[in-house]
Parts: C-alpha cells; sequence; structure tokens
C-alpha cells in the first residue's frame, strides 16, 4: 500500500495534500488562459475541477500500479493558494520512479515559488525510496526547464508529443 501524501513545509509554502475542497480555490488559481500558452486546454471548471480531484484523492490507479501524489501550494504569509506540485509514482521497491509536474499562477511565477516547492516534493519522494524522477517538458518553456535544471533533471533526447522529457537520478545527488 503506497503511503498518503502529508503536509511538506518549506521556509514560503505549505504544500497541502489535494482535496476535493481545493477545487474552487484553484478554479481561480488555474482560470488565467496564460497557463496553457504550453500545454493547451483551456482553464478547468469548478465542477470539472470537483471530478478530476476525486478521483486523483484516490491515490493510486485501479490495479494499484500507480501511486498518485498531488499537493497544492499555499503563501504561508497570506494563506493564499497559488499553485500546485505531483508525482505519479510507479514501480517495485528499490526501483520506484516518479513522473513530476509543477504549476504555479502566472501572477506568483518568477520568484522561486516552482522551484522551492518542486525541491520540498523531492525531498519527500526521496525520503520514501523514489530513485529516478522525470517530466515532460515544452521546448520553448524556459521558466520549466530552469526549474528542472534547479532540481538537477537534465534534458534527454526522448521527444513525447512534442515535448522533452528530462530526467534525474536522485540515488546520486547533482
Amino acid at each position: 500500500m503506497w503511503p498518503a501524501p502529508e503536509q511538506v513545509e518549506t521556509e514560503r509554502f505549505l504544500l497541502e495534500p489535494l482535496s476535493v475542497g481545493h477545487a474552487a480555490e484553484m478554479a481561480e488559481v488555474l482560470a488565467d488562459p496564460l497557463l496553457y500558452e504550453f500545454t493547451g486546454g483551456e482553464p478547468p471548471t469548478h465542477e470539472s475541477l470537483v471530478r478530476r480531484y476525486a478521483a486523483q484523492t484516490v491515490g493510486e490507479s485501479l490495479d494499484g500500479s500507480q501511486w498518485w501524489l498531488n499537493w497544492v501550494i499555499r503563501r504561508k504569509d497570506s494563506g493564499v493558494l497559488i499553485g500546485f506540485v505531483q508525482a505519479t509514482v510507479a514501480g517495485e521497491p528499490g526501483a520506484l520512479g516518479a513522473d513530476i509536474a509543477w504549476v504555479v499562477a502566472p501572477k506568483a511565477q518568477g520568484n522561486g515559488v516552482a522551484t522551492e516547492a518542486t525541491y520540498a516534493m523531492i525531498q519527500w519522494l526521496r525520503e520514501r525510496g523514489v530513485a529516478t524522477l522525470d517530466a515532460i517538458i515544452h521546448p520553448q518553456h524556459h521558466a520549466s526547464m530552469a526549474v528542472a535544471k534547479n532540481q538537477g533533471l537534465e534534458p534527454t533526447s526522448t521527444i513525447e508529443n512534442g515535448e522533452i522529457r528530462w530526467e534525474l537520478n536522485t540515488t546520486s545527488d547533482p
């Protein structure tokens, strides 16, 4: 059985385990069309987030082969939600790997939010035996590439749907 996500604290933020109760506030965070410049799509509605979060908070895939971890990022100073980090973990003990992602509201970008929150998530994953990480990043999304580089991830030659796979083996520090 996979461990449930726990609250993680950084210097400036609280990473709170995602709940359906976050849907209304996150609908506002995710409303800015600039967030979809590289990923496509459009801002989700409150109702669609309720459905998505209800599925995500189950914590694992139906067959039990994947562990779903999702946190919202809350500012300590104001209590406002400003984004999320997530990881999908798969594999066997001793060979766990995670696909990671991060999203920060445009008004909160440029201040190291994604780097700080992603670092905290990665440390939490490492403490639970995750050995490899990867992220899929659009080749023109320079801000996300900077976050990945700050975490020690490196671009690979693998292209998936026009995006570059970045990888890190956490068994050795970057």
